[in-house]
């Protein structure tokens, strides 16, 4: 009798085989920390470990690590295993998964760190308001007293004339300034323009002598803002 043919081994890693290991990584890392963080709680009260400053959650969150250090390679692995591949390849395997997977968390939190708000220096950058009824931009103030490292910068500029054609200007010395068109009207004294308006990205950049132009780069810089109606 003969025997049917032997599906012959991989020499090398296929593709899918990654794709799948880099899920497996994934839910493994996820079960791992799931399990870790459940066993870590229930060895912390075993064993009566503090709860005083944070040391149970400590604990648990160590526990949670060991386990998931554990549980994705093992996930990787054993799906390396099932999509056929065998020997050294296991290994070159987990490397490149393992790589993989951090590759990819670090381009997730990149894109992450880059839409969030960050601390900014703003101690060489000039407010002013621009509008078509000033003969000259009307310069803006920061405030003295605001909190440092907050990641905001807080000030304040004149209204005086009455003109819906204003535009907020952060002056950068050698840099692009950002342009900022207030949605206000020409007489914004309504209650609703007392209140905080949204966040707003730059409407243009320009740098000195040069026409503004809509901006193509990252909006690091962002403002909001409300009227304060003051009797003299």
């Amino acid at each position: 009798m003969e025997q049917p043919p032997i599906s012959p081994r991989p020499k090398k890693l296929p593709v899918s085989a990654i794709l799948f290991g880099i899920l497996a990584g994934v839910v493994g890392v996820a079960a791992g920390l799931g399990l870790g963080l459940a066993l870590g709680s229930v060895l912390a009260s075993a064993f009566h470990v503090s709860s005083m400053e944070g040391e149970a959650g400590y604990f648990a969150v160590a526990i949670a690590l060991i386990v998931a250090l554990i549980v994705t390679p093992t996930s990787i692995l054993l799906t390396l295993y099932w999509r056929g591949v065998r020997t050294i390849w296991l290994f070159i395997g987990l490397i490149a998964v393992c790589l993989s997977i951090f590759a990819i968390t670090a381009a997730g939190f990149g894109l992450w760190y880059v839409r969030q708000p960050h601390i900014l220096s703003l101690a060489d950058v000039e407010p002013e308001l621009d509008t078509d009824r000033n003969p000259m931009p009307m310069p803006g103030y920061w405030h003295t007293d605001a909190a440092e490292n907050s990641g905001v910068r807080a000030g304040y500029v004149e209204l005086y004339f009455r003109t819906s054609q204003r535009h907020f200007v952060l002056k950068f010395p050698g840099r692009e300034d950002r342009i900022f068109r207030l949605q206000l009207p020409a007489n914004p004294m309504s209650t609703r323009y007392r209140t905080w308006s949204d966040w707003k990205k730059p409407d243009f950049v320009a740098k000195a002598g040069e026409q503004p132009s809509r901006p193509s780069g990252g909006n690091e810089y962002q403002i909001r803002y409300k009227v304060d109606y003051q009797e003299r």
